[in-house]
């Protein structure tokens, strides 16, 4: 199904018919995906629908068994994922995977790691301590002593250090307490307000609709549904369908 397409305008991240296999799992079967300068895009689903697989698949994380990924319009599925990232694609994977023996200030000097401008690195931290104040407090501190929702403002600041064209984010609600979804997403929709381009993966469908322009729908690694946010977020049938009400 298909309602409110956006206008045929280039697209910055795109999938066509992408396939994903782990040994006989057939993951994702065929995903088209598509992702426009400044908007905010989720991927939607239940566990085990397929989200995570194609966001590894877009870094190059998880192999491609037939399909394309193409980034600012260039064919990259054959990518090494750090040469991904440095054509500027950021990406803060499920489960936080911050350096756990480094401080805070060292995880975010390793997000900058393709920046050889030091006073720009020093720069693009400050703005990062901007965003979330919370890390400011923590600069010195362990990265693994951090509480889960600290670990993922760390996350998401190493990865915008790198001031990426997109910037990708798997289940950045996972784990955390209600308290700690919520500044993660008011830090969100900040983010994008400053007209960053956002691809998220989520199961928490309510909250990732409440910042996203237009959203997939992925049901045993097939998109069941795309289309605007709104549509899903207001329509109490399409809720029910797709997102179990």
């Amino acid at each position: 199904m298909h309602r409110g397409d956006p206008p045929a305008v280039a697209p910055v991240l795109a999938t066509d018919d992408l396939h994903v296999h782990y040994g006989k799992v057939h993951a994702v079967q065929g995903v088209s995906i598509e992702v426009r300068r400044g908007e905010a895009v989720a991927i939607l689903g239940a566990n085990g629908a397929g989200k995570s697989s194609v966001m590894r698949a877009l870094m190059g994380l998880s192999p491609v068994s037939a399909g394309t990924v193409r980034f600012q319009g260039e064919r990259i599925d054959g990518l090494r994922s750090d040469l991904r990232v440095e054509r500027g694609m950021g990406y803060a994977p499920e489960g936080r995977r911050v350096f756990g023996d480094l401080t805070v200030h060292e995880n975010l000097q390793m997000g900058a790691y393709v920046v050889r401008d030091r006073v720009q690195v020093s720069e693009r931290i400050e703005a990062v301590y901007g965003l979330f104040p919370k890390l400011r407090e923590r600069t010195r501190q362990v990265a693994a002593t951090l509480s889960g929702g600290e670990q993922q403002m760390l996350a998401i600041g190493r990865a915008m250090v790198r001031h990426p064209d997109v910037l990708l984010l798997d289940e950045p609600s996972l784990g955390l307490a209600p308290v700690m979804v919520k500044v993660i997403y008011e830090t969100l929709g900040r983010i994008r307000g400053q007209g960053m381009t956002l691809l998220l993966a989520e199961q928490s469908a309510h909250i990732a609709l409440k910042i996203a322009d237009r959203a997939y729908v992925l049901e045993n690694g097939r998109v069941a549904f795309s289309g605007l946010a709104t549509d899903l977020r207001d329509d109490p049938a399409l809720r029910a369908a797709y997102l179990g009400g």
